[in-house]
């Protein structure tokens, strides 16, 4: 393939069928979070009274939130797969088509100078997401190595911590820290921290990161 722009029309069919696969997913997470109690009464017993009609009113709702809260969770990681096919494409065609040879200083320690064409693109928590993409795709193809390489792991430690939530102690975003026993891997939260969410917003971005 001679340019990015060949590249990107090559792999649209593909790209746009791992997006459809992804939202045939969230669909479902959707039904587990369309029913949510709201009430404006303070907490104590008359709040107690009002929850506990609300769910007896919505209990078929409730059971059919929960079975679809349950097919989330047991499809999770396929989702993640999906969601990692996507990042693969797009850290194959910065790897190939990006000119960028210049490491902003704050990467300087951690980037080895031949990734250097990652660290390009909007930032996303202080994070080129060049480098979050290349990152991302690592974590997940190696979900199974016991540590993560430089700069993947400073990528998500920065992702982690970065989050400017307030808080007088430095707190760790635990969609995107490493640490973090629950996650396998991060490629879905990483998709939806970079507002990756449809082939037209993933096709902006990578238009723009191989102008």
């Amino acid at each position: 393939m001679r340019s990015a722009k060949e590249y990107l029309k090559l792999t649209e069919s593909a790209v746009c069928h791992l997006f459809d696969g992804i939202d045939s997913y969230l669909n479902v997470l959707h039904e587990a979070t369309s029913v949510v109690f709201v009430t404006s009464t303070p907490r104590g017993p008359a709040q107690d009274a009002e929850y506990g009609a609300w769910t007896v009113a919505n209990a078929e709702k409730i059971a059919t939130a929960r079975t679809a809260e349950q097919e989330f969770i047991a499809e999770s990681f396929a989702l993640d797969t999906l969601c990692g096919a996507v990042l693969q494409i797009a850290v194959k065609a910065v790897e190939i088509y990006s000119v960028n040879r210049e490491l902003p200083p704050e990467w300087a320690q951690v980037v080895n100078p031949r990734l250097a064409k990652f660290c390009i693109g909007r930032k996303v928590r202080t994070v080129p997401i060049g480098l979050i993409i290349y990152a991302a795709r690592n974590q997940h193809t190696h979900f199974n190595d016991e540590q993560l390489r430089e700069p993947n792991a400073t990528v998500f430690a920065r992702l982690a911590t970065s989050h400017g939530y307030p808080s007088r102690e430095l707190v760790a975003d635990p969609a995107f820290d490493i640490s973090n026993p629950y996650l396998t891997s991060y490629a879905t939260n990483v998709m939806s921290l970079i507002q990756w969410k449809s082939y037209k917003q993933y096709l902006n971005d990578m238009q723009s990161l191989l102008a």
